[in-house]
């Protein structure tokens, strides 16, 4: 019966031992090559973002707020 369990367990233990001297060993140590970074061309003319209006402020909400209130006063103004 003893006969059995060791012949079991050898190969269990053989394994182990593989298995934690595979996490022993340091890799060779070499450098990844060398990669030139991405280039991302400039945007043609035509699809660039125009200038901002002159009414529009650096936040936008501000000179739209005004706008509003511009159209508001002129809806109510008697003719």
């Amino acid at each position: 019966m003893l006969r059995d369990n060791e012949r079991s367990l050898k190969p269990l233990l053989l394994g182990l031992m593989l298995l934690a001297s595979g996490c022993t060993t340091k890799p060779a140590t070499s450098l990844p090559p060398s990669v030139a970074p991405a280039r991302i061309p400039p945007l043609p003319l035509e699809a660039r973002q125009p200038a901002a209006p002159p009414w529009c402020s650096p936040t936008c909400s501000h000179g739209l707020m005004l706008e509003r209130e511009s159209w508001r006063q002129r809806m109510t103004e008697p003719e």
